[in-house]
Formats: C-alpha cells, sequence, structure tokens
C-alpha cells in the first residue's frame, strides 16, 4: 500500500506538469497570432512591426531608439530620451504599451481585425 501512494503522487505530479506545459504551449502560440505593433510619434503611426527583429526609430535624421521584438516580447533598448523610463518599462507583451513622453512615442501591440475573436473580457 505504501508503494501505491508513491506511485500515484509521482503520477500526479507528471499529470500537473503535462498540463501546465500544455497550457503555456498554446498560450504562447496564440498570444502573436492575429497581432502587430503599431509605433506612433505625435499620434501618427510611422512603423507596423509583424517579424521579430531589430529596428531602429528616427524622426527625420534624429535618432529617437532601438525597439527590439522577439516574436512575443517587445523591448526599447536604447533611447536619446533623458530619464529611460521606456527603456526601464522592460518587456512587454500583448495589451502592453511603451510611452516616451520626450519623444512623444507611443509603441503598442494592436489586434488585427482579421482575428478570430471577437470581445475578450477580464
Amino acid at each position: 500500500m505504501n508503494n501505491q501512494n508513491k506511485v500515484l503522487k509521482r503520477f500526479d505530479v507528471l499529470l500537473i506538469v503535462i498540463i501546465v506545459l500544455t497550457f503555456l504551449t498554446f498560450h504562447l502560440q496564440k498570444s502573436s497570432v492575429g497581432q502587430s505593433i503599431e509605433v506612433l510619434i505625435e499620434g501618427k503611426i510611422v512603423m507596423r512591426i509583424k517579424a521579430p527583429g531589430s529596428y531602429e526609430l528616427r524622426s527625420g535624421d534624429k535618432y529617437l531608439m532601438r525597439i527590439v521584438f522577439n516574436g512575443y516580447e517587445l523591448h526599447v533598448e536604447d533611447s536619446n530620451c533623458p530619464d529611460k523610463i521606456c527603456e526601464k518599462t522592460g518587456k512587454i507583451k500583448s495589451g502592453g504599451a511603451i510611452i516616451c513622453v520626450p519623444n512623444k512615442v507611443l509603441i503598442r501591440f494592436k489586434k488585427s481585425a482579421h482575428s478570430d475573436v471577437d470581445v475578450m473580457t477580464w
């Protein structure tokens, strides 16, 4: 009877790990489907990012920042603003935004109009 309890506990732990990993895999795959990233300067869209990579943002000849997108998360790697709050924001995922007030830049995830989801609630 003692061996049976150990087997049952090991099986339970294994089952929980498999369920959690399946959920995380599904969630990560779905998190970037149908999304793009919009970069706005003074309220006007100047760039749309759909593919992973490193992007340099400029306003005319003036360097503003470097944006890095890995396919799931986005962060500002370098910025010319004095407080570097946009860099300190860290990595954002779907639904997040990075704002750089001195450069008047807004970076946000934007759902595509072709998404399968009509409404999301919390």
